[in-house]
């Protein structure tokens, strides 16, 4: 069947605080529910997301009634968190046929506090009259997140979302987020959170690290774009950076870039780090990109060493700021 793609942008239409009632004939507008679509950051039912965090929600569903979905139809918030799109309504850009399969997507941004949030929405056909999915048409199209409580001045933890972060190489792209050091780990470089960590000069009762290694071969490297969020004056970015234990012949460079909506691509600091039993400490001033949509991006590359031992670890990574 053919999947159109519908980017449904700026705002939502306030149904009712309670919740709202299907309205439209049941037999000419129908719609049924198939997935959760993944787009650019794989938010599922339940993920965990820093406050602030942007992306895109997206819904597969059918056409399942007997009547075309018009250029008057919409999509309407219901009920729950708006997820940061301002009030009013969405007409869908084209028509969807009966039948007809369609990913409907909308741009969110996670609330600021912590706690679980639902984003709840329905249909309005070019009546006004409202309907949802499920066999009685009256189920919501949901949304739902969980923003984690974080330490006090802490915007963003890096290490909660290992997982929603794009990882690639320079051998390998989308590669899995919970890799092995096994032998394709080394050749196409992996990343993990490792939970109980031997670092250089402290072998035990470390805290959680998000393990890094860059792909097997000179100049390798391995960098994850986390989702974007939206940038203050007085933002700044840490972490602790270093070579694991039992790799003396580690030499790497970890380094922080960013990528704006434009595609622009730029390094904002880097640090080299060898086995010494030192580790090293990013602390950058990201004031310079305020009231800018950023996608930090975590790098580490092979420095001259002997690439398998390219073994390293960020330690806290974070953003601290106020909101």
């Amino acid at each position: 069947m053919k999947r159109s793609i519908f980017i449904l942008a700026s705002s939502l239409f306030l149904l009712a605080a309670c919740g709202v009632s299907p309205t439209a004939d049941s037999e000419c507008d129908k719609a049924q529910f198939v997935d959760h679509v993944i787009v650019d950051v794989p938010v599922q039912q339940g993920t965990t997301v820093m406050p602030g965090t942007l992306f895109t929600k997206t819904w597969e569903v059918v056409n399942n009634g007997s009547c075309n979905w018009i250029a008057d139809y919409a999509l309407v918030h219901s009920e729950g968190d708006a997820m940061g799109v301002a009030d009013g309504e969405v007409a869908l850009p084209s028509v969807v046929s009966p039948g007809q399969t369609v990913d409907i997507s909308v741009p969110m941004v996670a609330p600021l506090a912590a706690g679980s949030y639902a984003s709840e929405w329905m249909f309005r056909n070019a009546d006004g009259e409202i309907f949802g999915v499920g066999p009685e048409g009256d189920r919501p199209l949901t949304a739902e997140i969980v923003v984690p409580e974080l330490p006090e001045g802490v915007i963003y933890d890096f290490s909660q979302v290992v997982c929603l972060a794009q990882w690639h190489s320079n051998r390998a792209t989308f590669l899995p987020c919970e890799g092995e050091d096994d032998e394709e780990g080394i050749l196409n470089g992996y990343v993990r959170l490792n939970a109980e960590p031997a670092i250089e000069g402290s072998t035990r009762d470390n805290p959680p690290v998000i393990e890094v290694k860059p792909n097997n071969q000179p100049n390798g490297w391995l960098a994850g774009f986390f989702p974007s969020i939206t940038i203050r004056d007085g933002d700044r970015f840490l972490a602790t950076v270093g070579c694991l234990e039992e790799f003396p012949d580690c030499s790497v460079i970890f380094r922080l870039d960013y990528e704006l909506e434009d595609g622009t691509h730029a390094t904002l600091s880097e640090i080299p780090q060898v086995f010494d039993d030192e580790p090293g400490d990013l602390d950058v001033d990201l004031s310079g990109l305020s009231g800018q949509n950023v996608t930090l991006v975590l790098v580490i590359l092979e420095n001259g060493g002997r690439s398998v031992e390219a073994r390293g670890y960020w330690l806290d990574a974070r953003v601290e700021g106020t909101r």
